[in-house]
């Protein structure tokens, strides 16, 4: 499968700073769309974006500390992997506020980012301008039922 392209929330209206997501080889990568291809790429693991979203839906994300690690700055957001902190990705308080709304209305759930690759995968199967080989579809982790 090819890639899908790079995705941002819909309330980015194609601004060119915004929190941006692809999902590759069963993570999600998250860079700025600031930088394009020169920024920084945080590597999260599928298993670990579920907890990553439900403390940015909650408004528990500044104290949440699973491997995706934010801290809130005058400017915006600061964003890095607990075991990469040398890795800094920083947004302003718009793109925070759009990758908050996106995530709200369930932009960067699995489920939509798994429409998105098999939109992607769709287009690419009719035919791709590189005649780049396809790779197998991506395998994505449903987080596990929790019993209450």
């Amino acid at each position: 499968m090819i890639p899908s392209e790079w995705r941002n929330a819909s309330d980015c209206n194609g601004a060119s700073s915004c929190v941006e997501v692809l999902v590759d080889d069963g993570c999600i990568l998250v860079r700025d769309s600031k930088l394009g291809v020169a920024s920084p790429v945080l590597r999260v693991p599928v298993s670990s974006w579920w907890s990553f979203l439900a403390a940015v839906k909650t408004g528990q994300v500044l104290t949440y500390r699973g491997v995706l690690w934010v801290a809130d700055v005058d400017a915006g957001w600061l964003m890095w992997l607990r075991d990469e902190p040398d890795v800094v990705l920083s947004f302003g308080r718009a793109e925070v506020a759009a990758f908050v709304a996106g995530v709200r209305g369930g932009e960067f759930d699995l489920e939509a980012l798994k429409a998105s690759s098999s939109e992607s995968a769709t287009v690419a199967s009719g035919g791709h301008a590189s005649g780049a080989p396809q790779k197998p579809p991506l395998a994505f982790v449903e987080p596990p039922q929790v019993s209450r």
